[in-house]
């Protein structure tokens, strides 16, 4: 089974649309740390995925332009059972995930991504031919257990993605 996925117009709506796909039920979660307390970043309510309790998500904010620049959402998610193990693969070996979304129409790179015990990768999603700025994206994660706690940071600008996902890893992460 090949995967295929679009390229998203831009960084921060696709982030924005994931994340406010996962929210919806009535309890408002902490904010992440290592991301600026209160406005302009914001937490979005969160409630348990409907994923056979293998995955819950653990804390999510966003920031938005004009007031943030460049924009970025930021998640916490605590990954169980299979999900952890197939997660856990993807993280140590991206190349696959790249591979699986790359097409005659999509440019996707991965670079894998350390900071102190935690690991993942970065990724930049964008047109082949150019015209439209890339998706960037960060994910680190480390084992809790039997658990996998991952740290995901979506956003406009490449640098500012890796710059987040490390200092929310070390914030987070307990590192």
């Amino acid at each position: 089974m090949k995967l295929k996925c679009p390229v998203p117009r831009r960084a921060l709506s696709f982030g924005l649309a994931l994340f406010l796909a996962l929210a919806g039920c009535g309890y408002v979660p902490r904010p992440v740390e290592g991301v600026p307390p209160g406005p302009p970043w914001e937490a979005l309510p969160l409630g348990k995925w409907l994923a056979e309790d293998r995955a819950e998500p653990q804390a999510l904010s966003f920031c938005a332009p004009p007031e943030c620049r460049p924009g970025l959402a930021v998640a916490v998610v605590r990954l169980k059972g299979k999900d952890a193990e197939t997660t856990d693969r993807l993280m140590r070996k991206p190349a696959a995930l790249a591979q699986a979304l790359r097409s005659p129409k999509t440019a996707v790179s991965t670079v894998a991504l350390q900071e102190g015990p935690s690991y993942g990768f970065t990724i930049s999603l964008g047109p082949q031919k150019g015209g439209k700025a890339p998706a960037f994206g960060a994910v680190l994660g480390q084992r809790s257990g039997e658990d996998l706690m991952v740290v995901l940071v979506i956003g406009d600008a490449a640098d500012a993605v890796e710059a987040t996902a490390r200092r929310v890893a070390r914030a987070e992460l307990g590192q």
